[in-house]
């Protein structure tokens, strides 16, 4: 039997990056799924063409919602999880072209160990990626090999509704892009591992400035304003670039995942 898993996938303008993940998103996953999508007030023609996608993808279709105006990340997330009765929660963006078998390797990692928590793709350029490095912090969960951090990128993951229901829902606030990774670390915190699959499960991320579909800086510079700007990066493509290295360079380190579970450690 099939369990029940719910993806949701959130769209703000930058139509030629929908009309891309979106049909990809459903064609790769190789695993059982129904998706909601939500619209945070397009006005870029992307409404238009979800309407035509859900009328040929109604099978997979859970819910789609257009609302007036952009509410970010964190509330159509919360809505998402309140109203889902899935065994498991994943979310895909807009700006991330997803590999073939995608959600069959999240899941099948999550069948394989219930010790972990939320478990994604690596959407990193592997060009200024120290691969050696990441290559040393692989643990063996339960059979699974995975990156452990205290917490991954939130552009392609899946965790099981059990944790959700225990954690709660994410802090909503006047950041568009807020919330997501102090709720991952609070997981850590409770004693499950977060990480990346490997052998990588590589996705195209869109919005990274060595990606060659990348338009931040040109067809979708608005939109990209909003997250470059929430996360203290000057608009331009060296600053992108740098805080892309310096994230990767995080990842490779554990820094994150270290600091975390020394604070867990002085908290017990």
């Amino acid at each position: 039997m099939q369990p029940n898993i719910d993806i949701l996938y959130i769209t703000y303008n930058r139509l030629s990056y929908t009309e891309q993940t979106l049909p990809a998103l459903v064609e790769t996953a190789e695993a059982s799924f129904r998706l909601t999508i939500v619209d945070n007030g397009s006005t870029d023609g992307t409404v238009d063409f979800l309407k035509q996608f859900a009328r040929r993808n109604s099978k997979i279709l859970s819910s789609i919602r257009f609302l007036d105006n952009n509410s970010g990340i964190s509330q159509p997330t919360n809505e998402f999880w309140r109203t889902s009765k899935a065994e498991f929660l994943g979310k895909v963006d807009n700006d991330t072209l997803c590999p073939q078998g995608w959600l069959k390797r999240l899941l099948d990692a999550h069948r394989q160990s219930s010790r972990l928590g939320v478990v994604g793709a690596f959407h990193f350029n592997t060009d200024y990626v120290d691969m050696q490095g990441l290559a040393q912090r692989v643990i063996n969960v339960d059979g699974v090999q995975i990156v452990p951090d205290a917490f991954i990128g939130g552009c392609c993951y899946l965790f099981r509704r059990s944790i959700q229901r225990r954690q709660g829902l994410l802090s909503v606030g006047a950041l568009k892009t807020h919330g997501w990774t102090e709720y991952q670390a609070e997981i850590c915190r409770r004693g499950y591992i977060n990480g990346y699959l490997w052998p990588l499960l590589q996705v195209a991320h869109f919005d990274d400035p060595l990606d060659s579909h990348n338009l931040l800086f040109t067809k979708h510079k608005e939109t990209s304003q909003i997250s470059m700007r929430e996360k203290g990066i000057a608009f331009n493509h060296e600053a992108l670039l740098k805080w892309y290295t310096n994230d990767a360079a995080r990842v490779v380190s554990g820094i994150s995942l270290k600091k975390v579970l020394a604070e867990s450690r002085k908290i017990s």
